[in-house]
């Protein structure tokens, strides 16, 4: 296709610093497809009366670039396929776990509107040397809003819903730790907490990873199952 630099300026709204060589920016299929018919245009507008292109060039430069704006769109669905597909494939595959019973560990516990939250399974090494062992309750600023004194060895807690000063806490979701100090009195980590159940519910979370409702009231992400039985 031969066009005037002026056809092609008076078609885009642009101005070519090199006389000789039009360029052209183009940033999508749809914003090229809009530019190449301006260009179409205007080169059967500016074209030589005398010596006029054939019209059925105009045609094949047409029918080739829809083409190519076409094959992008089915590219770019394919691969919105494929997304979807394989995200649903990784969730049914994971529906699998339903029923079956797990213990995974646990750094959050929910709280119900009503009622204490599910038990949980604290766990410290009868070797440790820290004292003041406790288990925290944060609320959603990272502050502490409740601490129980714990033992070494296994043992189960149960979580109130109250705050340190008996208040009772909104329904939601807390994070648990369970520390204690060094000789240095510098806050360490004492132990572990876990939570055993029967999977009811294989969800996904708005970031895309996968996570477990368990029937006690816990919700756990799939990373942390420990141990899976029937």
């Amino acid at each position: 296709m031969v066009t005037s630099t002026s056809a092609i300026g008076a078609a885009t709204g642009t101005a070519s610093a090199n006389p000789t060589t039009p360029t052209t920016s183009l940033s999508s299929s749809s914003q090229d497809f809009d530019r190449f018919l301006k260009l179409l245009t205007a080169q059967m507008k500016y074209q030589d009366p005398m010596q006029p292109t054939d019209p059925t060039q105009f045609v094949a430069q047409l029918a080739q670039f829809s083409q190519v704006e076409q094959q992008t769109k089915s590219n770019t669905l394919l691969q919105s396929i494929l997304e979807q597909v394989s995200g649903a494939g990784s969730l049914s595959q994971n529906a699998a776990l339903i029923g079956k019973s797990v213990q995974t560990s646990v750094s959050n516990i929910t709280l119900p509107a009503s009622g204490n939250a599910a038990a949980v399974t604290v766990n410290i090494s009868s070797a440790s040397t820290l004292k003041n062992l406790r288990i925290e309750v944060l609320d959603s600023a990272g502050n502490v809003a409740r601490s129980v004194l714990a033992a070494k060895g296994e043992t189960t807690f149960t979580f109130d819903g109250k705050d340190g000063n008996g208040a009772r806490m909104a329904a939601g979701s807390y994070a648990l730790r369970v520390v204690g100090e060094d000789a240095n009195n510098t806050r360490q980590s004492a132990g572990t907490v876990s939570s055993a159940g029967k999977i009811t519910e294989v969800r996904r979370d708005s970031a895309g990873s996968f996570m477990l409702a368990l029937e006690n009231g816990n919700a756990v992400s799939l990373d942390d199952i420990a141990r899976l039985t029937q």
